[in-house]
């Protein structure tokens, strides 16, 4: 039995929903969890500021202090967004409208890092006038910035093995239809 290009698109689509499908769950499972552990950080960063207020530590400090909390609330937020984005994806949508919007979701830069760069932006300040860690500034520079690179290096290469292949099919996709739509639009 062969099947026809329309049969092989209808099984290579109803793949990629199937996986798409699966990892959006997972993405929304690892986003709720995500942001509970930045709530609760967030409430420990409240605890600890008031007991620094309280006790009357270094304004530095508890400024330091201020800047953590604040990255953990901006952090806890965005993973929010992104358990509401991949829990309640609409896949009745209309095909073209559904792969393009998975598609946006699976690019590994998206307008929405800029907030997680503007948190990890507030660790470093935290770290940087936490005098209490008895770290010196250049230490903190080196090993933090080191390892937001480090942790950035894997991140792009989990995506590059995990959601890659999703993204490339869905774009694949995306093409054929446009491809058949432009194709139609010049028959009339």
């Amino acid at each position: 039995m062969t099947l026809s290009n329309e049969q092989i698109e209808q099984v290579n689509l109803d793949e990629l929903i199937s996986n798409l499908k699966k990892e959006d769950e997972q993405y929304a499972g690892l986003s709720k969890r995500m942001q509970y552990i930045y709530w609760i950080m967030s409430l420990i960063f409240i605890f600890v500021i008031v007991i620094q207020i309280v006790g009357k530590c270094h304004v530095v400090d508890i400024i330091g202090n201020f800047c953590f909390l604040f990255a953990m609330l901006i952090f806890g937020f965005l993973f929010k967004y992104y358990y509401r984005e991949y829990k309640y994806v609409d896949y009745s949508q209309p095909t073209l409208v559904m792969l393009k919007k998975a598609a946006s979701r699976y690019k590994p830069f998206q307008l929405k890092t800029l907030l997680s760069v503007l948190s990890l932006l507030l660790v470093d300040a935290g770290l940087s006038l936490n005098s209490s860690l008895g770290f010196k500034f250049i230490w903190i520079q080196v090993f933090y910035l080191g390892i937001v690179v480090l942790a950035t290096i894997i991140g792009l290469l989990v995506w590059r093995v995990r959601y890659k292949p999703i993204r490339d099919a869905t774009l694949s996709l995306i093409r054929e239809i446009d491809g058949e739509n432009n194709a139609r639009g010049f028959e009339h």
